[in-house]
């Protein structure tokens, strides 16, 4: 989730953004001796006897969920038929029977209800299900949640982004639609970050766009912060979530960043321009030289508009040059403004809209950026330092 690594840079390093992506993940080791918990509506149910796993199902005390959910119990010891009644529900099992009926409608269960040590053990995805909610098993957890389809689908979002945040790589690639992600390839590039980033991830808000009965989409709000490793840029991003239904259970499909916010808003405020007309003239002709260069891949006349000081030089050419030979952009600046300005320093605000005309499948965005420039001593205006501030993906 969320655009890892992000290098800084002006109109080179937002085409960076397009040619160099890490992507994030991984959290609780599976402990098969852990007592299964289940969940309703985001409460734990208390049980007398843990529930347990019976071929693939899993089986909870009856009494305690029919209470939950609302029904009115009866149990006929003769015939050992439990029944569940309420306003919209009418639910009978009988033990070893896997002939259920639910308001009037027989159904077929995969476990037959049964006593174990004295207690009627009952399937719970069927009680989930037949009471109108969706069910899904974390196995890593031993957890069984039992939630609306709107619940669902922001539960699997938070247990992603919580995988993630404990560095648990097996537990992210649960919650993935194994027929949509290459989830070995997700594996490799999930193992890589967690080697080289320690980042906090922050769910701020999950808020639903779209919900059918097999797809849903989600807009994310994500902030990411570093805690450890290499430069990074602490980020708020924004991404458009899609999910498919699988088996029951509700998967990630895809995700799509819309908006990171590399929170610096502070960066755009204006102070004191003391310089002269003819300085400003020559630190614009650099912004321009830069935006020209390059949209022209030309490596050394690009070079030549930073200071031997910017941050990582000579790295950051090189990657830009690895993505000269199969791209091409347009590139348009506005808002282009000097907001600080002396005689031997300045900073420029602008915003780029960036375009791809050729090459690979990059979306088009709008960026604003500020870029430092300082006055050597052979006078001439060179960059020092570039802020990216918000890409908006188009």
């Amino acid at each position: 989730m969320g655009e890892i690594g992000m290098r800084k840079g002006f109109l080179f390093g937002l085409i960076l953004v397009l040619l160099l992506t890490f992507p994030i993940a991984n959290v609780f080791a599976a402990d098969q001796t852990k007592p299964i918990d289940v969940f309703l509506d985001g409460k734990i149910i208390s049980f007398s006897v843990n529930p347990l796993l019976d071929n693939g199902s899993t089986l909870a005390q009856f009494k305690p969920v029919f209470e939950t959910l609302g029904l009115t119990i009866n149990w006929n010891a003769a015939t050992k038929t439990v029944k569940g009644t309420s306003k919209d529900l009418n639910i009978e099992l009988s033990i070893g029977n896997k002939t259920v009926i639910v308001n009037g409608v027989k159904k077929q269960l995969t476990v037959a209800p049964k006593i174990i040590n004295g207690v009627t053990m009952v399937p719970i995805r069927f009680l989930g299900e037949a009471s109108g909610r969706d069910v899904s098993w974390d196995g890593r957890k031993r957890t069984v949640y039992v939630a609306t389809t709107a619940e669902q689908v922001i539960y699997t979002t938070a247990l992603n982004n919580a995988y993630i945040n404990a560095e648990d790589v097996e537990g992210a690639l649960s919650t993935y639609d194994p027929i949509v992600i290459d989830l070995e390839q997700t594996k490799v590039n999930f193992e890589s970050n967690n080697t080289t980033y320690d980042l906090n991830y922050e769910l701020e808000n999950v808020e639903i766009i779209t919900l059918e009965k097999a797809t849903a989409s989600v807009k994310v709000t994500l902030k990411t912060t570093k805690i450890a490793g290499p430069t990074f840029e602490d980020n708020r991003t924004y991404m458009l979530m899609n999910l498919n239904k699988v088996n029951g259970e509700w998967k990630i499909a895809d995700s799509k960043d819309l908006k990171i916010d590399y929170l610096k808003e502070d960066f755009k405020k204006e102070e004191a321009v003391t310089t002269s007309s003819d300085n400003q003239k020559l630190i614009l002709a650099v912004i321009e030289k830069n935006r020209d260069m390059s949209v022209k891949w030309d490596v050394a006349g690009l070079k030549s508009t930073y200071d031997a000081s910017f941050p990582n030089l000579d790295q950051a050419m090189i990657d830009f040059q690895q993505g000269a030979p199969a791209n091409e952009f347009e590139v348009n600046y506005s808002n282009i403004k000097i907001i600080k300005g002396s005689d031997g320093e300045a900073k420029v605000y602008y915003m780029a809209h960036i375009h791809k005309k050729n090459g690979l499948d990059f979306p088009d965005m709008n960026a604003d950026s500020v870029v430092t420039l300082k006055k050597s001593n052979e006078g001439e205006w060179k960059i020092t330092n570039e802020d990216n501030l918000t890409i908006e993906y188009l």
